[in-house]
Protein backbone atom coordinates (compact mmCIF):
# COMPACT_ATOMS: atom_id res chain seq x y z
CA UNK A 1 0.00 0.00 0.00
CA UNK A 2 1.37 3.42 -0.95
CA UNK A 3 1.86 6.10 1.66
CA UNK A 4 -0.82 8.23 -0.04
CA UNK A 5 -3.48 5.52 0.19
CA UNK A 6 -2.49 4.82 3.78
CA UNK A 7 -2.79 8.52 4.65
CA UNK A 8 -6.24 8.79 3.03
CA UNK A 9 -7.46 5.68 4.83
CA UNK A 10 -6.12 6.87 8.18
CA UNK A 11 -7.76 10.28 7.81
CA UNK A 12 -11.06 8.63 6.89
CA UNK A 13 -10.82 6.47 10.01
CA UNK A 14 -10.59 9.68 12.07
CA UNK A 15 -14.12 10.65 10.97
CA UNK A 16 -15.93 8.08 13.21
CA UNK A 17 -13.76 9.17 16.12
CA UNK A 18 -14.73 12.79 15.58
CA UNK A 19 -18.38 11.77 15.33
CA UNK A 20 -18.06 9.88 18.62
CA UNK A 21 -16.54 13.00 20.15
CA UNK A 22 -19.59 14.99 19.05
CA UNK A 23 -21.92 12.38 20.54
CA UNK A 24 -20.13 12.41 23.89
CA UNK A 25 -20.10 16.20 23.99
CA UNK A 26 -23.79 16.31 23.15
CA UNK A 27 -24.70 13.76 25.81
CA UNK A 28 -22.73 15.61 28.45
CA UNK A 29 -24.36 18.85 27.41
CA UNK A 30 -27.89 17.48 27.72
CA UNK A 31 -27.57 15.44 30.89
CA UNK A 32 -25.70 17.85 33.12
CA UNK A 33 -27.83 19.16 36.01
CA UNK A 34 -29.55 22.49 35.54
CA UNK A 35 -31.19 24.38 32.72
CA UNK A 36 -28.82 25.16 29.83
CA UNK A 37 -30.71 28.38 29.12
CA UNK A 38 -30.09 29.59 32.65
CA UNK A 39 -26.35 29.01 32.21
CA UNK A 40 -26.37 30.60 28.76
CA UNK A 41 -28.66 33.59 29.26
CA UNK A 42 -28.22 34.30 32.95
CA UNK A 43 -30.64 36.98 34.16
CA UNK A 44 -32.08 37.39 30.66
CA UNK A 45 -33.71 33.92 30.91
CA UNK A 46 -36.38 35.21 33.28
CA UNK A 47 -36.69 38.81 32.11
CA UNK A 48 -37.24 38.41 28.37
CA UNK A 49 -39.42 35.49 27.18
CA UNK A 50 -38.74 36.41 23.53
CA UNK A 51 -35.02 35.83 23.94
CA UNK A 52 -35.72 32.48 25.64
CA UNK A 53 -38.01 31.43 22.78
CA UNK A 54 -35.42 32.42 20.16
CA UNK A 55 -32.70 30.37 21.86
CA UNK A 56 -34.97 27.37 22.27
CA UNK A 57 -35.74 27.52 18.56
CA UNK A 58 -32.07 28.01 17.63
CA UNK A 59 -30.83 25.03 19.63
CA UNK A 60 -33.98 22.90 19.31
CA UNK A 61 -34.37 22.51 23.08
CA UNK A 62 -38.07 21.66 22.76
CA UNK A 63 -37.47 18.92 20.17
CA UNK A 64 -36.91 15.19 20.78
CA UNK A 65 -33.35 14.13 21.58
CA UNK A 66 -32.41 12.84 18.07
CA UNK A 67 -33.72 16.01 16.46
CA UNK A 68 -31.84 18.12 19.00
CA UNK A 69 -28.67 16.28 18.10
CA UNK A 70 -29.30 17.01 14.41
CA UNK A 71 -29.80 20.70 15.24
CA UNK A 72 -26.64 20.65 17.33
CA UNK A 73 -24.58 19.17 14.48
CA UNK A 74 -26.14 21.55 11.95
CA UNK A 75 -25.23 24.58 14.05
CA UNK A 76 -21.79 23.19 14.64
CA UNK A 77 -21.14 22.67 10.92
CA UNK A 78 -22.01 26.33 10.41
CA UNK A 79 -19.43 27.35 13.00
CA UNK A 80 -22.07 28.23 15.59
CA UNK A 81 -20.80 27.16 19.01
CA UNK A 82 -23.18 29.32 20.99
CA UNK A 83 -22.64 32.51 22.96
CA UNK A 84 -20.26 32.91 25.87
CA UNK A 85 -21.72 34.16 29.13
CA UNK A 86 -18.40 35.77 30.09
CA UNK A 87 -17.69 37.77 26.94
CA UNK A 88 -21.24 38.05 25.54
CA UNK A 89 -19.75 37.08 22.19
CA UNK A 90 -19.96 33.96 20.02
CA UNK A 91 -17.74 31.20 21.40
CA UNK A 92 -16.30 30.64 17.90
CA UNK A 93 -15.00 34.24 17.88
CA UNK A 94 -13.46 33.79 21.32
CA UNK A 95 -11.72 30.60 20.25
CA UNK A 96 -10.37 32.27 17.12
CA UNK A 97 -8.85 34.94 19.36
CA UNK A 98 -7.42 32.63 22.03
CA UNK A 99 -6.45 29.50 20.08
CA UNK A 100 -3.39 30.96 18.23
CA UNK A 101 -1.74 31.82 21.55
CA UNK A 102 -2.15 28.24 22.79
CA UNK A 103 -0.96 26.77 19.49
CA UNK A 104 2.12 28.99 19.56
CA UNK A 105 2.90 27.94 23.13
CA UNK A 106 2.25 24.25 22.41
CA UNK A 107 4.40 24.36 19.25
CA UNK A 108 7.29 25.90 21.19
CA UNK A 109 6.87 23.30 23.94
CA UNK A 110 6.90 20.50 21.34
CA UNK A 111 10.15 21.89 19.90
CA UNK A 112 11.65 22.04 23.39
CA UNK A 113 10.54 18.54 24.36
CA UNK A 114 11.11 16.95 20.94
CA UNK A 115 14.51 18.39 20.05
CA UNK A 116 15.73 18.42 23.63
CA UNK A 117 14.45 14.95 24.46
CA UNK A 118 15.81 13.35 21.30
CA UNK A 119 19.19 15.05 21.68
CA UNK A 120 19.57 14.18 25.36
CA UNK A 121 18.39 10.60 24.83
CA UNK A 122 20.82 10.06 21.96
CA UNK A 123 23.72 11.52 23.94
CA UNK A 124 22.85 9.31 26.91
CA UNK A 125 22.82 6.21 24.70
CA UNK A 126 26.13 7.08 23.00
CA UNK A 127 27.75 7.56 26.43
CA UNK A 128 26.05 4.56 28.00
CA UNK A 129 26.86 4.11 31.70
CA UNK A 130 29.16 7.15 31.73
CA UNK A 131 28.57 10.52 33.36
CA UNK A 132 26.52 12.06 30.49
CA UNK A 133 24.18 9.08 30.68
CA UNK A 134 23.80 9.45 34.44
CA UNK A 135 23.21 13.20 34.12
CA UNK A 136 20.56 12.80 31.42
CA UNK A 137 18.72 10.10 33.35
CA UNK A 138 18.71 12.27 36.46
CA UNK A 139 17.44 15.28 34.51
CA UNK A 140 14.76 13.17 32.82
CA UNK A 141 13.59 11.81 36.15
CA UNK A 142 13.34 15.26 37.70
CA UNK A 143 11.70 16.98 34.71
CA UNK A 144 9.02 14.33 34.27
CA UNK A 145 8.28 14.10 38.01
CA UNK A 146 7.91 17.76 38.93
CA UNK A 147 4.37 19.21 38.72
CA UNK A 148 3.93 21.82 36.00
CA UNK A 149 2.48 24.51 38.26
CA UNK A 150 5.29 24.10 40.82
CA UNK A 151 7.96 24.27 38.11
CA UNK A 152 6.29 27.40 36.71
CA UNK A 153 6.40 29.11 40.10
CA UNK A 154 10.03 28.12 40.63
CA UNK A 155 10.92 29.36 37.14
CA UNK A 156 9.33 32.73 37.85
CA UNK A 157 11.06 32.94 41.20
CA UNK A 158 14.50 32.25 39.71
CA UNK A 159 14.49 33.80 36.24
CA UNK A 160 12.10 36.71 36.83
CA UNK A 161 12.36 37.76 40.48
CA UNK A 162 15.94 36.72 41.30
CA UNK A 163 17.91 37.01 38.04
CA UNK A 164 15.60 39.31 36.07
CA UNK A 165 16.59 37.76 32.74
CA UNK A 166 13.09 36.76 31.60
CA UNK A 167 9.73 38.57 31.77
CA UNK A 168 7.16 37.85 34.42
CA UNK A 169 3.52 36.76 34.12
CA UNK A 170 2.36 39.59 31.84
CA UNK A 171 1.09 37.71 28.79
CA UNK A 172 2.63 37.46 25.34
CA UNK A 173 4.26 40.90 25.04
CA UNK A 174 5.52 43.69 27.24
CA UNK A 175 3.23 46.64 27.72
CA UNK A 176 5.43 48.93 25.63
CA UNK A 177 5.14 46.66 22.57
CA UNK A 178 2.19 46.72 20.19
CA UNK A 179 1.06 43.33 18.80
CA UNK A 180 2.15 42.81 15.18
CA UNK A 181 -0.41 42.86 12.35
CA UNK A 182 -2.34 39.57 12.66
CA UNK A 183 -1.57 37.01 9.98
CA UNK A 184 -1.19 33.66 11.75
CA UNK A 185 -2.03 34.80 15.27
CA UNK A 186 1.41 33.70 16.53
CA UNK A 187 3.24 36.83 17.63
CA UNK A 188 6.68 35.42 16.87
CA UNK A 189 5.73 34.54 13.28
CA UNK A 190 3.67 37.69 12.66
CA UNK A 191 6.46 39.91 14.01
CA UNK A 192 8.95 38.36 11.60
CA UNK A 193 6.53 38.73 8.69
CA UNK A 194 6.06 42.40 9.58
CA UNK A 195 9.81 42.95 10.02
CA UNK A 196 9.38 43.99 13.67
CA UNK A 197 12.54 42.48 15.14
CA UNK A 198 12.12 44.18 18.51
CA UNK A 199 8.63 42.75 18.89
CA UNK A 200 9.92 39.33 17.79
CA UNK A 201 12.65 39.32 20.45
CA UNK A 202 10.18 40.42 23.12
CA UNK A 203 7.67 37.72 22.06
CA UNK A 204 10.39 35.04 22.20
CA UNK A 205 11.44 36.19 25.68
CA UNK A 206 7.85 35.91 26.89
CA UNK A 207 7.44 32.54 25.20
CA UNK A 208 10.65 30.92 26.41
CA UNK A 209 9.88 30.21 30.08
CA UNK A 210 6.27 29.00 29.58
CA UNK A 211 7.44 26.71 26.75
CA UNK A 212 10.23 25.26 28.90
CA UNK A 213 7.83 24.68 31.78
CA UNK A 214 5.11 23.17 29.58
CA UNK A 215 7.52 20.94 27.66
CA UNK A 216 9.51 19.77 30.69
CA UNK A 217 7.45 16.64 31.40
CA UNK A 218 7.60 15.30 27.86
CA UNK A 219 11.26 16.31 27.53
CA UNK A 220 12.12 13.82 30.26
CA UNK A 221 9.80 11.18 28.86
CA UNK A 222 11.14 11.54 25.32
CA UNK A 223 14.73 11.50 26.58
CA UNK A 224 14.13 8.12 28.24
CA UNK A 225 12.33 6.72 25.17
CA UNK A 226 15.01 8.00 22.80
CA UNK A 227 17.76 6.57 25.00
CA UNK A 228 16.12 3.13 25.12
CA UNK A 229 15.40 3.00 21.39
CA UNK A 230 18.91 4.19 20.49
CA UNK A 231 20.48 1.56 22.74
CA UNK A 232 18.35 -1.04 20.98
CA UNK A 233 19.49 0.13 17.55
CA UNK A 234 23.23 0.53 18.23
CA UNK A 235 24.14 -3.22 18.24
CA UNK A 236 22.24 -3.88 14.98
CA UNK A 237 24.07 -5.73 12.21
CA UNK A 238 23.32 -3.09 9.57
CA UNK A 239 25.25 -0.56 11.65
CA UNK A 240 28.24 -2.90 11.69
CA UNK A 241 27.97 -3.14 7.91
CA UNK A 242 27.71 0.64 7.58
CA UNK A 243 30.83 1.15 9.70
CA UNK A 244 32.71 -1.50 7.71
CA UNK A 245 32.06 0.53 4.56
CA UNK A 246 34.07 3.37 6.08
CA UNK A 247 31.18 5.69 6.86
CA UNK A 248 31.95 8.34 9.43
CA UNK A 249 30.32 8.08 12.89
CA UNK A 250 28.30 11.22 12.14
CA UNK A 251 27.00 9.72 8.88
CA UNK A 252 26.07 6.47 10.62
CA UNK A 253 24.28 8.36 13.36
CA UNK A 254 22.41 10.65 10.98
CA UNK A 255 21.46 8.11 8.31
CA UNK A 256 20.99 4.87 10.24
CA UNK A 257 20.68 5.35 14.00
CA UNK A 258 18.36 8.36 14.25
CA UNK A 259 15.74 7.29 11.64
CA UNK A 260 15.22 3.97 13.42
CA UNK A 261 15.33 5.49 16.90
CA UNK A 262 12.74 8.08 15.86
CA UNK A 263 9.94 5.53 15.36
CA UNK A 264 8.83 5.12 19.00
CA UNK A 265 9.64 8.77 19.71
CA UNK A 266 7.16 9.96 17.07
CA UNK A 267 4.40 8.00 18.81
CA UNK A 268 5.14 9.72 22.11
CA UNK A 269 5.14 13.11 20.37
CA UNK A 270 1.60 12.42 19.17
CA UNK A 271 0.48 11.69 22.70
CA UNK A 272 2.34 14.78 23.86
CA UNK A 273 0.01 17.06 21.92
CA UNK A 274 -2.96 16.16 24.10
CA UNK A 275 -0.83 16.40 27.23
CA UNK A 276 0.52 19.80 26.23
CA UNK A 277 -2.96 21.15 25.55
CA UNK A 278 -4.10 19.85 28.94
CA UNK A 279 -1.00 21.18 30.68
CA UNK A 280 -1.55 24.56 29.05
CA UNK A 281 -4.43 25.13 31.46
CA UNK A 282 -2.04 25.42 34.40
CA UNK A 283 0.81 27.03 32.50
CA UNK A 284 -1.36 29.71 30.93
CA UNK A 285 -2.98 30.48 34.28
CA UNK A 286 0.37 30.97 36.03
CA UNK A 287 1.92 33.05 33.23
CA UNK A 288 -1.28 35.01 32.40
CA UNK A 289 -1.01 33.63 28.87
CA UNK A 290 -4.19 34.53 26.92
CA UNK A 291 -4.88 31.11 25.39
CA UNK A 292 -7.72 28.61 25.47
CA UNK A 293 -6.30 27.02 28.63
CA UNK A 294 -6.79 30.19 30.62
CA UNK A 295 -10.05 30.80 28.77
CA UNK A 296 -11.34 27.38 29.87
CA UNK A 297 -10.37 28.08 33.50
CA UNK A 298 -12.28 31.37 33.43
CA UNK A 299 -15.22 29.59 31.76
CA UNK A 300 -15.26 26.91 34.47
CA UNK A 301 -15.26 29.55 37.20
CA UNK A 302 -18.17 31.35 35.53
CA UNK A 303 -20.01 28.08 34.75
CA UNK A 304 -19.94 29.17 31.11
CA UNK A 305 -21.31 25.98 29.60
CA UNK A 306 -21.04 26.99 25.93
CA UNK A 307 -17.42 28.11 26.28
CA UNK A 308 -16.40 24.91 28.07
CA UNK A 309 -18.08 22.80 25.42
CA UNK A 310 -16.42 24.77 22.63
CA UNK A 311 -12.96 24.30 24.13
CA UNK A 312 -13.63 20.57 24.59
CA UNK A 313 -14.58 20.14 20.95
CA UNK A 314 -11.63 22.13 19.61
CA UNK A 315 -9.06 20.31 21.76
CA UNK A 316 -10.61 16.96 20.88
CA UNK A 317 -10.47 17.65 17.15
CA UNK A 318 -6.84 18.78 17.37
CA UNK A 319 -5.92 15.68 19.35
CA UNK A 320 -7.64 13.26 16.94
CA UNK A 321 -6.19 14.86 13.81
CA UNK A 322 -2.71 15.07 15.33
CA UNK A 323 -2.73 11.36 16.12
CA UNK A 324 -3.84 10.64 12.56
CA UNK A 325 -0.87 12.63 11.26
CA UNK A 326 1.45 10.81 13.68
CA UNK A 327 0.27 7.45 12.32
CA UNK A 328 1.04 8.66 8.79
CA UNK A 329 4.54 9.78 9.80
CA UNK A 330 5.02 6.47 11.62
CA UNK A 331 4.10 4.59 8.43
CA UNK A 332 6.51 6.75 6.46
CA UNK A 333 9.36 5.93 8.84
CA UNK A 334 8.47 2.22 9.06
CA UNK A 335 7.02 0.85 5.77
CA UNK A 336 6.01 -2.37 7.56
CA UNK A 337 3.10 -0.45 9.12
CA UNK A 338 1.41 0.44 5.83
CA UNK A 339 2.29 -2.93 4.29
CA UNK A 340 0.51 -4.73 7.13
CA UNK A 341 3.59 -6.63 8.32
Amino acid sequence: MSITRFAVRRLLLAVPTLFGLLVVAFVLANFLPGDPLSRLLGDRAGSNPEIVANYRALWGLDDPLPQRFATYVSNLLQGNLGESVMSQRPVADDLRNYLPATLELAAAAIVVSGVGGLTLGTVAALFHRRWPDVAVRGLALVSSGVPVFWLALIGLQVFYLRLGVLPGPEGRLSRDHVPPPPVTGAYTVDALLAGQLGTFVDAVQHLLLPALVLGSFFLGLLARIARASTLEVLPAQYLVAARSKGLSPAKVLRSYVLPNALIPTVTILGLAVGGLLAGAVLTETVFAWPGIGRYSVDAARALDYQAILGVTLVVGVIYVLTNAVVDIVYAKLDPRIRLGK
